[in-house]
């Protein structure tokens, strides 16, 4: 009887925001934990790696263009290793061109947000 008076407490979902702008990763990450999501972050594509198979995050969103790996490269990355391959990608990138987008989804990435996007349409891809 008393179970049925208590709601069941639900899992805070991991997200890991992958950037080399600081200031992105800075702020997309307050945003985040005030929306009460758990922020992992990482500032280059074999970091994100790296943490994606460690940390096992639900969500990634994760930048286009970085130095060392650009964000195709980890994707397909992601997507060929065994613990990281189902993990849901959000890109999110300057570039808005077609044949970027085109590439993102033949990667799987479930969606793809431009910069200089506004944080709610976001975080309803994220949901």
């Amino acid at each position: 009887m008393l179970a049925g008076m208590f709601k069941e407490k639900t899992q805070t979902r991991r997200i890991l925001v992958v950037d080399d702008e600081p200031d992105v990763v800075r702020i997309v990450s307050k945003r985040l934990v005030l929306d009460v999501y758990e922020v992992i972050t990482a500032n280059n594509g074999l970091d994100c790696i790296a943490k994606a198979e460690n940390e096992r995050p639900d969500i990634i969103l994760l930048d286009s263009v970085m130095p060392n790996m650009d964000g195709q490269g980890v994707l397909s990355k992601l997507k060929a290793l065994r613990k990281t391959k189902n993990i849901l990608v959000i890109m999110i990138t300057t570039l808005s061109d077609m044949k970027n987008i085109a590439s993102a989804q033949k990667c799987d990435a479930v969606e793809y947000v431009v910069k200089l996007f506004d944080y709610a349409v976001l975080l309803e891809k994220i949901k």
